[in-house]
């Protein structure tokens, strides 16, 4: 009896190790404490989310707003931008025609979408593109785009600089050739006429006379 005792007590001990990590697997199913707690995290997800919402709404909104502000400044300067192209070109076409010169213009540093054999800036103010295939483009520079307009006027105005000082010199030149021939006119006018010139005097006669002729009859 005792034998059979102590058998059936190890047999009762002895169970298999899937049997003891199955009901250990239930009891702590059975007491998780998460699944106290599933219907609180349900309503914390939803209210995040309701949260998620409003804020998503609100930097939409501000995003919005600074889009439309910074579209409307970027209107205004296009708007100044084509203005000061347009008069500045009309401004270089003067000048470049009064002083009747033109400019060859390195290809390479022209933002041109196709590659050009020669860049030319006449005295018209006009771009002149001339490419490999002897195709020729020509157009007044303010119907360029800016970037080509701008990359032009970088190159061109320190020539223009120079340009316009060698103009000076010549006018320079000239004004002081003009000096001297009037003194000594003046002078063999003193020695002929014996008195001093009188084209200022015949000058201002000469207006009156005319202002008198074209007065209304009485």
């Amino acid at each position: 009896m005792t034998e059979k005792n102590t058998k059936s007590k190890e047999n009762t001990e002895q169970t298999s190790p899937e049997e003891n990590q199955g009901e250990v697997a239930e009891e702590a199913h059975f007491f998780h404490p998460m699944q106290l707690s599933e219907g609180s995290e349900e309503t914390l997800d939803e209210q995040e989310i309701e949260k998620s919402k409003v804020e998503i709404e609100q930097k939409l909104q501000e995003l919005l707003k600074s889009i439309n502000e910074e579209t409307l400044q970027l209107s205004e300067f296009l708007m100044e931008e084509s203005k000061l192209m347009k008069e500045l070109c009309i401004s270089l076409r003067h000048i470049l025609k009064r002083l009747n010169v033109s400019f060859n213009i390195p290809p390479q540093d022209m933002p041109l979408p196709k590659k050009v054999k020669k860049v030319i800036l006449n005295e018209e103010g006009h771009l002149i593109l001339v490419y490999e295939k002897s195709e020729v483009n020509s157009a007044f520079l303010a119907e360029y785009p800016p970037e080509i307009v701008m990359a032009a006027l970088w190159i061109v105005m320190p020539e223009l600089a120079k340009v316009v000082m060698l103009y000076r010199k010549k006018i320079s030149t000239r004004v002081n050739f003009f000096g001297k021939v009037k003194k000594e006119l003046k002078s063999v006018v003193k020695a002929i006429v014996g008195k001093e010139d009188t084209s200022d005097t015949d000058s201002e006669q000469m207006i009156d006379a005319v202002q008198e002729s074209v007065k209304p009859e009485n």
